[in-house]
């Protein structure tokens, strides 16, 4: 097990007020979306979302020191990368939850009037929910004082996500054919300007 780093009641604190509007934002896009009989289910994406769970609980697990005084440059920079984290991966999760509209949901799926959806986030990165997951991860891991763990979070956390996207993009392949195929070459997959 990885050894905690010494981290101050300020990060921790900042990281609980982004799981609360996070949480917050979560409920809202569930209460926002619609159940369509016919759309399209993949199960496969479910072990895309184990495997990225298995990174969070990988980052999470495990014990935190507090043992930095709130006002140390450590605490300071840890809360403000925490708060620019954390409220960055806020801020795209529900500008991707509004523009995606009645398309999204959890699960991989496609609707019988399901629309490419390519402006907003969609814009800048092909799947933003999940660059938003990538910054709150990386959030969780620095609240927590547990970077050592960032060596076994992250590659599960890409190799759900690798999933994920592939699953996606192959339903709505099918469905928007070479619409779709122009997205996937203009516009990167989860990291703006990289991947």
């Amino acid at each position: 097990m990885f050894r905690p780093y010494p981290i101050s009641f300020l990060q921790f604190g900042v990281y609980w007020v982004v799981l609360i509007l996070g949480a917050i934002a979560l409920i809202r896009a569930f209460a926002g979306g619609k159940r369509d009989s016919g759309a399209k289910r993949s199960g496969l994406s479910t072990v895309g979302i184990a495997l990225q769970g298995v990174g969070f609980g990988a980052v999470g697990f495990g014990p935190i020191r507090i043992a930095v005084p709130w006002w140390a440059p450590s605490s300071i920079i840890c809360s403000l990368l925490v708060a620019l984290l954390g409220g960055s991966a806020v801020a795209i999760f529900v500008a991707a939850t509004r523009t995606m509209g009645k398309n999204w949901s959890i699960v991989a799926r496609t609707r019988s009037d399901h629309e490419l959806v390519t402006t907003g986030p969609f814009a800048v990165v092909r799947h933003p929910i999940y660059l938003a997951l990538l910054l709150y991860l990386l959030g969780f891991g620095i609240a927590f004082g547990h970077f050592g763990q960032f060596v076994v979070a992250v590659p599960f956390y890409f190799a759900g996500t690798w999933i994920r996207i592939r699953v996606e993009e192959t339903m709505l392949r099918t469905q928007f054919g070479d619409e779709h195929a122009r997205y996937v070459r203009n516009v990167p997959a989860v990291i703006p300007f990289i991947f």
